[in-house]
């Protein structure tokens, strides 16, 4: 069982997204089980620490903690920089 905690992220946008990668964030967003969108942001250097340290695929199970829920989620998808070690931007989708 992986736990992170995430911080729910008000503005979008490629302009708003920028400015929380320059302060070391990673945007991404929950979709959940009503295909309702949560804008959420992760801090960059736990989260490429966390997937150093553990085989994450397509089937692990993470559990994203914020404003007192527990999301039991899948990556849907990850995009990462072409040739620099960035994560850009996490899809998560939640799962019963």
């Amino acid at each position: 069982m992986f736990k992170i905690d995430v911080k729910i992220r008000l503005a979008t946008g490629r302009i708003s997204n920028k400015k929380l990668r320059r302060l070391n964030k990673i945007p991404a967003i929950i979709r959940d089980i009503n295909s309702k969108l949560i804008l959420v942001q992760l801090n960059h250097n736990d989260f490429l620490n966390f997937l150093d340290k553990n085989n994450l695929t397509n089937d692990t199970v993470l559990f994203l903690n914020f404003n007192n829920k527990q999301y039991k989620v899948k990556i849907k998808s990850l995009q990462l920089h072409p040739f620099k070690r960035l994560i850009i931007h996490i899809d998560f989708y939640e799962i019963k």
